[in-house]
């Protein structure tokens, strides 16, 4: 009987990544372009002479736009289906990325980014949506950390074609947009049907973006807190952990050498968390790695700039980047169905408020602090990601409409 429950487990496993094999082929292909575009643009305008606060602008413009298109692209989504949603602001990501490529104006780059994290949050919300929408609450995390495997692969490939010898300048804009174009090819082409869901009344999206986010607020609030925290978090190493790494006097070719290995430990752990998130309790186990993380920052802020830096930080990230995949499957597990979209929508519009704190946080505490200051902040991040957590388990138990797992 165990062996039988085993193969019938497999076979659904395969037939469920059946369904979602070209949405993830899909994915890749925009996670190695949009990581490309996203550093691209911040070395094309220093090396245009471009003030390093006037790159910051454009470069926040982009988490703007992250959270501007979370009140409306749910509306498209539901009222055009999820695929041609996606052939849509793929294309609309193409157009913006070509200007760029034909451009040099910091004010024409800044609403191009603008464009470009408005477009983006719609294809993350159309991608995790759909994948929610295929799994049941015993099979979530593991496809989620899948997911997120994908997305940190993908953000260092996009880094290492850097090193192509473009002969042009906005060349590198190019291949993005190749990118981006072959991506819509494998989801307009995939018979694999999402969950159709009924479009809002006009008028009605943002009204139900919020009634989301009150709705999450009281079955599942820790998602909500989680996603701010850990948009915190994971801004704050994105963009200043180079800057502390600067202060320390690190070359830059330290510095990416640093980021790149960093990167490489991040979708270490996203398969094994995501399968024991499935078989036990998602808030504990976050409670857990979060308090986890807090004690490396200790350690690192004693240690910083020490040769146990790069292996610690590396141990770090590879427990801090699986707080969102816990935190995703937390707030689906509280919520109906009908909500898929609303749900991812209300996370990432959360996730990209907490990406335009943590790095002047960050910044603030490193001003008075120094290089460790930045550990400081992430410990402050973890310990009360933990704290609020554990106390989440005792007071918020899961929703007695889900199914035991």
């Amino acid at each position: 009987m165990v062996m039988e429950g085993m193969m019938v487990e497999e076979r659904s496993w395969r037939s469920m990544l059946r369904a979602v094999a070209s949405l993830l082929l899909a994915y890749a292909l925009l996670v190695v372009g949009n990581a490309l575009g996203s550093t691209e643009t911040s070395l094309s305008l220093l090396a245009n002479g471009v003030p390093v606060a006037v790159a910051g602008m454009v470069q926040s413009a982009y988490y703007a736009g992250f959270f501007i298109g979370g009140f409306f692209c749910s509306g498209m989504i539901r009222q055009y289906g999820h695929h041609r949603a996606f052939a849509a602001l793929t294309a609309m990501i193409c157009v913006l990325t070509l200007c760029q490529a034909l451009f040099t104006a910091p004010w024409l780059w800044l609403l191009a980014r603008l464009g470009n994290g408005l477009a983006m949050v719609g294809i993350y919300m159309v991608v995790e949506s759909w994948l929610n929408g295929c799994v049941t609450n015993s099979q979530r995390g593991q496809l989620f950390s899948l997911y997120l495997i994908i997305s940190y692969l993908g953000a260092s490939a996009g880094q290492w074609l850097l090193k192509l010898p473009f002969s042009q300048p906005g060349w590198a804009f190019i291949i993005v947009t190749m990118l981006f174009s072959l991506a819509i090819i494998p989801v307009t082409l995939t018979q694999q049907r999402p969950q159709v869901l009924s479009a809002p009344a006009a008028g009605n999206v943002l009204a139900r973006a919020l009634r989301t986010l009150r709705l999450l607020g009281r079955r599942a609030p820790l998602s909500l807190v989680g996603a701010l925290l850990a948009g915190c978090f994971n801004s704050a190493f994105y963009t200043m952990l180079p800057a502390m790494l600067s202060q320390l006097g690190k070359s830059a070719a330290d510095i990416a050498g640093f980021m790149g290995m960093a990167l490489l430990a991040a979708p270490l752990l996203q398969w094994p968390m995501g399968k024991w998130a499935d078989s036990s309790d998602r808030a504990q186990l976050l409670a857990y790695s979060a308090m986890v993380v807090a004690a490396l920052s200790l350690v690192l802020i004693l240690l910083t700039g020490s040769g146990w830096m790069l292996p610690l930080v590396m141990v770090y990230v590879a427990i801090a980047f699986t707080f969102y995949g816990t935190l995703s499957g937390i707030a689906n597990d509280a919520m109906p169905p009908r909500h898929r979209v609303e749900i991812s929508a209300s996370l990432l519009m959360v996730y990209a408020l907490g990406g335009t704190l943590g790095p002047l946080l960050c910044s603030a505490v490193m001003a008075s602090v120094g290089p460790a200051g930045y550990f400081v902040v992430s410990l402050g991040l973890a310990a009360l990601l933990g704290l609020y957590a554990q106390w989440t388990v005792k007071r918020w138990p899961l929703p007695s409409l889900l199914p035991p797992r």
